[in-house]
């Protein structure tokens, strides 16, 4: 029994020997630690840019469905909507800067909001027309469309911000 403790403490003294030895990290460890966060880093760099990109899309998104709404509810509270008179003498048709002078809408994130229009339909319903690059989203610009209040419920990040084609278009 006494061989026994006396093996035992022979390796708790080797043990101890060596961590008494190492005194904090070498070169080798520092380095893989610093490549480590610098890898960690640069996944979260790219992950928030994601996400920063899907909330400015998804900002141009609700600034479509609120002009609509702001659209819809100019289309029933004025008269005429347009009198016919000015740049669009089609009474039928207003631009969301008539919506703006109204007091219904504030402008958003559209970049012309003249570009921006709206057709009443035979039956009453409302049409949104939107120009080529009338919102942005970082470096993306919305495609033209015109859309039915459905259309405007429904519409999505692909929709109107479409990734663009793979091998940088052109061609023949």
């Amino acid at each position: 029994m006494l061989d026994a403790i006396l093996v035992e403490e022979k390796t708790e003294n080797r043990f101890n020997k060596l961590m008494k030895d190492e005194t904090g990290l070498s070169l080798v460890e520092l380095l893989a630690v610093v490549v480590i966060i610098a890898i960690i880093a640069g996944i979260g760099v790219i992950a928030i840019g994601n996400i920063i990109q899907n909330a400015r899309e998804d900002a141009a998104i609700s600034d479509v469905q609120t002009a609509y709404s702001a659209a819809v509810l100019y289309q029933s509270t004025e008269v005429t909507p347009n009198s016919g008179s000015g740049a669009n003498p089609n009474p039928n048709e207003f631009t969301l800067q008539d919506v703006i002078d109204a007091n219904l809408y504030s402008g958003g994130g559209f970049d012309d909001v003249d570009e921006v229009e709206f057709e009443i339909q035979d039956d009453g319903t409302l049409l949104i027309t939107l120009e080529d690059g009338a919102l942005t989203a970082g470096t993306k610009r919305s495609v033209g469309m015109t859309l039915t209040q459905t259309q405007v419920s429904d519409l999505d990040r692909k929709t109107l911000f479409p990734d663009p084609p793979a091998g940088g278009g052109g061609g023949s």
